[in-house]
C-alpha cells in the first residue's frame, strides 16, 4: 500500500536519523568503514517483498514487545557472506559460498545489534518504549510467505550497503505493525547525536527538565524508564551480575597541605555549578546525568539524560 506524501516524509525523516545508527554499529562490529545509503522509502504489502532483493538473502526478524510489531533486516547473500567472514576473524576476501551454522550464528549476533540500534533510535524519536526479541534468522529467496512476521501494510527502506572496499550490495529494513504506524506519524522528539535518550518518561511523554535541585517527591512517583535493551542470549547470562552505581556531585583538586588543613566545618568548593546535573557512573563509567531528589528521608537521583542501551553495554 502506497504512502501518501506526508506519511512518506514522516517515515523518511525518522529513518534518516535511525539508520545511520545501524550503519555506525556495523562499522564498529565489522572493523570496516560501512555505509548504508537509503535509496527509497515506501509502503508495501507482503506480496511486494519479492522485488526488494533479487536472489537469496539473509532474513533477520525481530519482534517488538507489547504489540509493537516487527522489524526485519534483509541482507543480500553476497553482503551477508562478507559479514560472516569478518565476524569469524577473517579478512572478508574469501567469503564462504554457503553460510554454515557458525556463520549464521555470527551474522545473527551482528544483525541483532544493528536492528536494536535502529529501533532504539526510532523509539527516542516517536517517544515510545520498545523492547526487542530476536527471532530465528534464515537464508532464502524472497517470495510470498518467506517472511511470516509481516502482517498487513508495512514500510520498507531500501538501501545500498558498502562494506570497506568490497563490492556493494542490497540491504533493506522492513517495519510492520505499530512501529510502521508510528513511522507514518513522524518524530515527536529529536534523536540526540550523542546517543542520549532525553526528556522521555516511562509513560512515553516528553517533559521539561529543570536545573538539578533537591526536591521532595513521593516514592510512588518514581517509575523506571523503559528503553530498548540490547537483549541477546549472551547478555542474558550476565544480567544478575552486581554493579557498583556511584553518583558524583563534583570534583576538585587540592594540594597535600590543603588536605592536611581540613577540619570539621571546612568547605570544599567543587567544579559543579549550583543546580547543574550530577553524573551517574556504573563501575566508574559514565552512563547518565540526573537531578537530586529526596525520597522520604533518603536522597535519590532522578535520571534526566541517559546513554542509549547500545552505547551503554560496552561501558558495563
Amino acid at each position: 500500500m502506497a504512502l501518501n506524501d506526508n506519511e512518506k516524509k514522516s517515515a523518511t525523516d525518522i529513518l534518516s536519523q535511525a539508520i545511520p545508527s545501524g550503519e555506525k554499529m556495523l562499522s564498529e562490529l565489522l572493523g570496516r568503514t560501512t555505509t548504508i545509503s537509503v535509496t527509497n522509502v515506501k509502503g508495501i504489502v507482503e506480496q511486494e517483498l519479492v522485488g526488494l532483493i533479487k536472489g537469496r538473502c539473509l532474513i533477520a526478524p525481530v519482534e517488538i514487545g507489547d504489540g509493537g510489531g516487527n522489524t526485519i533486516l534483509l541482507v543480500a547473500e553476497n553482503q551477508a557472506a562478507i559479514m560472516a567472514d569478518l565476524m569469524i576473524g577473517q579478512d572478508g576476501t574469501n567469503p564462504p559460498v554457503t553460510l554454515e551454522d557458525l556463520h549464521m550464528s555470527a551474522v545473527a549476533e551482528l544483525t541483532n545489534q544493528v536492528i536494536d540500534s535502529v529501533v532504539s533510535n526510532i523509539s527516542t524519536q516517536v517517544v515510545r518504549s520498545m523492547m526487542t526479541t530476536p527471532m530465528e534468522i534464515s537464508m532464502s529467496v524472497l517470495k510470498p510467505g518467506a517472511i511470516r512476521s509481516v502482517n498487513g501494510n508495512a514500510i520498507a527502506a531500501e538501501a545500498d550497503l558498502k562494506i570497506g572496499d568490497f563490492e556493494s550490495g542490497k540491504i533493506a529494513f522492513i517495519f510492520s505493525g505499530e512501529i510502521a504506524d508510528l513511522l507514518k506519524t513522524g518524530p515527536k522528539a529529536p534523536a540526540s547525536a550523542e546517543g542520549f535518550v532525553s526528556d522521555i518518561t516511562a509513560g512515553g511523554e516528553s517533559k521539561e527538565t529543570s536545573p538539578a535541585t533537591a526536591q521532595k517527591i513521593q516514592a510512588a512517583e518514581l517509575q523506571e524508564e523503559r528503553t530498548t535493551p540490547i537483549m541477546d542470549h549472551n547478555l542474558q547470562l550476565i544480567l544478575d551480575v552486581p554493579l557498583q552505581v556511584t553518583v558524583e556531585l563534583g570534583r576538585t583538586e587540592k594540594l597535600v597541605r590543603d588536605v592536611l588543613d581540613l577540619s570539621p566545618g571546612s568547605v570544599i568548593e567543587l567544579d559543579k555549578l549550583a543546580g547543574e546535573p550530577v553524573d551517574i557512573l556504573v563501575n566508574q563509567k559514565y552512563i547518565a546525568k540526573g537531578e537530586v531528589v529526596v525520597i522520604d528521608e533518603n536522597f535519590g537521583i532522578r535520571i534526566t539524560d541517559i546513554i542509549r542501551p547500545v552505547d551503554r553495554i560496552p561501558k558495563l
